[in-house]
């Protein structure tokens, strides 16, 4: 399996078609050349497609969607002359855009695009089909993208993300020409926390106009819309640097930390880990401010970024009852603002964490709960690229979905290339397919568009399992150490644990952490693992097990 998301100079120049479903529906290339798509049904065809999960609808679905009056058979006909007559409108580009099977019809997610919104005027405006099901689809649509608008509008209550503005840093020590170097951190630090989907980042150009000399943290929030900024000077004491950073909150002025780097200029201006570090201390910064603020309060009291950062950040803590709080926040803000795509992917996230830390009292009614959480995430936006990659994550435990998982990480990496999560779930992909260099590369890869996530004991995990199936023991065994230090209840960590010393032929450390394996997981078996394992059929999860049989875990 191979990514789909790097394209030559040939596919650049191929148009794509752009689908306006607010007011009234119209398809266009984006060269500006109208695609004239006449009949109502074949118009409800398309916009079905478009807002469909990877672009995808059984046929029979569509079928019982808008030829439900003509039974059966007929509507199997109807469907069939539909799509002949929309062939006839698209011509060659039909079999670009359109992928037909028996069971399934799909509008290839890279080859379209939606524009206009609901200022456009209705959902669907125009589409008038006598179908129960079709207008029971429009209905459900329209309400909840009604609710999305209506309750985004109350700002901040219900934005569920925290802005943050880095101004430019003051200077200290600095020649006439090295006073660009506190503009230049100021603008890594931007770039490199926008790529998080949990915080949204004031754009640099906008930040620069505040004086980092004279701060005022009222007009600052009153200016920029901000809930936190980030200050502080930059020095210079020959070839060293030296960075002090303060985070704000500016409701009220409070400091969450204060923070000082320093090294050699070169590493910093060489791209070095030195202001990736200060990213991460910034995204945990507000992580645990989140926290602080919702704790003790009843959710229904607390801001939707507040409920969001701290629900995110209670979720991957190893302690019961931050784990189920963080629950209780998610269920709140998804009252508030239903058709938030990402909160339900989160609530997904969070029933699959709850069947993996052991804590899950029916892991079967869990696992469903997930999938239909997704599912709704999915329904809510169908291009959401952090629902797009929870819905894989947990679809790619069944091997026979990964073509179509596949298709889904390759989706949200080309809607968002900077999805860390999306990603870290490509290479565990690989890693089924015993692909371990593609693993590795991709985990690296996740772990460098990663400054501020909680779950980083995940990438560590993920890149210590791409290393075992490399065979470099040492390596997974060192990352399998970190991830438990950052999540001790985390079972998959502990496994790899056991396999890297059980394959270095540490025999006792391996019985002794395969002891405390069995003790967090206290049903695992060697069949079960091999028989729940995505990939147990596979050479490379044999030999795991023979280790973990090897290091005292139970046959049976």
């Amino acid at each position: 399996m191979t990514a789909t998301f790097v394209f030559d100079g040939a596919d650049l120049a191929i148009r794509k078609l752009q689908i306006r479903l607010y007011g009234s529906f119209s398809c266009r290339w984006d060269t500006g050349q109208v695609v004239d798509v006449r009949g109502a049904k074949h118009r409800a065809l398309i916009a079905l497609l478009a807002t469909a999960p990877n672009g995808t609808h059984t046929r029979s679905w569509i079928q019982d969607t808008l030829w439900r009056r003509a039974g059966e058979e007929h509507g199997r006909a109807s469907l069939r002359r539909s799509l002949s007559d929309i062939r006839k409108v698209f011509g060659d580009d039909f079999d670009r855009i359109f992928k037909t099977t028996n069971a399934e019809i799909q509008l290839s997610p890279n080859t379209f695009e939606l524009i206009g919104n609901h200022l456009d005027g209705e959902f669907a405006e125009g589409i008038n089909i006598p179908e129960e099901g079709f207008t029971q689809w429009v209905n459900q649509k329209r309400k909840l993208l009604n609710n999305d608008f209506s309750l985004s509008s109350q700002a901040p209550h219900s934005r569920i993300a925290p802005k943050i503005a880095i101004v430019p840093f003051a200077t200290r020590h600095l020649a006439r020409e090295e006073q660009h170097l506190s503009d230049l951190v100021a603008q890594e630090v931007s770039r490199s926390l926008s790529r998080s989907r949990l915080i949204r980042v004031i754009s640099h150009l906008s930040s620069r106009r505040v004086d980092g000399t004279l701060l005022d943290i009222s007009q600052i929030r009153e200016a920029l819309e901000v809930d936190y900024v980030v200050y502080g000077t930059v020095g210079l004491h020959g070839d060293r640097y030296m960075i002090d950073a303060d985070l704000v909150q500016t409701a009220n002025g409070h400091i969450e930390w204060t923070r000082q780097i320093s090294g050699r200029l070169a590493d910093l201006l060489s791209n070095s880990g030195d202001l990736l570090d200060l990213c991460s201390q910034i995204g945990h910064g507000i992580l645990s401010a989140s926290v602080e603020m919702a704790r003790g309060r009843a959710p229904g009291d607390v801001e939707s970024h507040v409920l969001l950062m701290s629900a995110v950040s209670n979720m991957h803590q190893h302690r019961l009852a931050e784990f189920a709080r963080a629950r209780s926040h998610l269920e709140e803000l998804i009252s508030r603002t239903p058709a938030n795509s990402e909160l339900h992917a989160w609530l997904g996230k969070w029933y699959v964490l709850s069947i993996a830390q052991g804590w899950s009292t029916n892991p079967q009614l869990d696992s469903r709960n997930a999938i239909d959480s997704t599912k709704r995430a999915l329904d809510c936006n169908p291009r959401c690229p952090l629902s797009l990659t929870f819905d894989g994550m947990i679809r790619s435990s069944d091997l026979a979905n990964l073509s179509k998982v596949e298709a889904q990480f390759d989706w949200a990496v080309e809607i968002d290339p900077n999805n860390s999560l999306a990603w870290l779930m490509y290479s565990r992909l690989h890693m089924f397919d015993g692909n371990g260099e593609l693993a590795l590369r991709f985990a690296e890869r996740a772990c460098e568009l990663s400054p501020i996530d909680p779950y980083g004991y995940f990438f560590d995990i993920i890149r210590a399992s791409a290393l075992s199936i490399c065979e470099d023991y040492v390596g997974a065994l060192d990352l399998a150490e970190k991830s438990i230090a950052a999540n001790p209840r985390h079972t998959s960590s502990h496994r790899v644990k056991v396999i890297a010393l059980a394959l270095m032929g540490r025999c006792d450390e391996a019985a002794t952490a395969a002891k405390l394996l069995t003790r967090l997981e206290p049903g695992l078996t060697i069949e079960g693992y091999l028989r729940n394992h995505p990939a147990g059929d596979r050479p490379m999860t044999r030999k795991w097990a023979d280790a973990l049989k090897e290091a005292g875990v139970p046959v049976q």
